[in-house]
């Protein structure tokens, strides 16, 4: 099973002015930073990020597709929905709280794309709370409702939506900042 999902057709919203540093520490050499930099680091945890998407993604695929019973369906759905959107709240207030303002501080030429990434953290937060109400729901049903795995897929690909773009900006604005603080 491949739970990673990387969307090719993902529409920045970062302004082309804001990625000077990219230019310097393009995604080509982000292969070879050493697996202890915070660079790398934190590629991994949006790797894992992705991959905690993917797999919810993939749940609810194969529960529509008749090839998962509701009994697996729900418990995997909930489990999987528990680990990943727990560790998507512990890494956004991380940022929040500690990264993204230090940032901001060594490049102020890049305000404005943490106030993207910071409005996309609200929107996300808002999604999360919708798909939180379904699987509230989710955890009630032990019988079979079909129209509420409709609705929680529909909520987490839309949700997946908004969090791979995200991932994708933040990486091109957070990572040659980590990348070549390091250098």
């Amino acid at each position: 099973m491949n739970t990673v999902f990387k969307p090719t057709h993902i529409h920045s919203k970062l302004d082309s002015s804001w990625l000077y540093l990219h230019e310097q520490m393009p995604p080509q050499k982000w292969a070879t930073l050493p697996s202890f930099g915070s660079a790398a680091t934190w590629l991994g945890m949006h790797h894992s990020l992705r991959r905690g998407q993917g797999e919810l993604d993939y749940l609810s695929r194969e529960y529509q597709n008749g090839r998962l019973e509701w009994p697996d369906y729900r418990t995997r759905l909930l489990h999987a929905a528990d680990l990943h959107y727990g560790h998507l709240h512990g890494h956004h207030r991380l940022e929040d709280i500690h990264y993204f303002p230090k940032m901001r501080q060594s490049e102020p030429k890049l305000a404005k794309g943490f106030d993207v990434l910071d409005t996309d953290h609200h929107q996300i937060e808002q999604q999360l709370q919708h798909i939180q109400t379904l699987l509230a729901a989710l955890k009630q049903h032990e019988a079979a409702d079909p129209a509420l795995a409709d609705k929680l897929a529909q909520a987490i690909e839309a949700g997946g939506g908004i969090l791979y773009r995200h991932l994708a900006d933040e990486e091109d604005l957070v990572i040659p900042i980590l990348a070549l603080q390091a250098e």
